[in-house]
């Protein structure tokens, strides 16, 4: 599983991506949520997800992500 960042700094080392062995690593962009959200439920794959941030720990999450992260 994916750990959610709490803070700024925590968000900016996160990596995401990596799929059939082929990397394609993508870092945090801070104009989207923190979340990392998987492409299905048999894949190790995660990236992260696209809404916009501003709700939840440090405004980091969406409005749907910012209640499944706790503080």
């Amino acid at each position: 599983m994916f750990n959610s960042p709490k803070t700024l700094e925590e968000a900016k080392k996160l990596t995401y991506g990596k799929k059939w062995g082929i990397k394609r690593i993508k870092h945090y962009d801070d104009k989207y949520c923190a979340y990392a959200v998987s492409e299905g439920r048999r894949t190790h794959t995660w990236w992260q997800c696209s809404r916009k941030p501003g709700h939840g720990v440090a405004g980091l999450y969406c409005r749907q992500h910012a209640k499944l992260v706790k503080e």
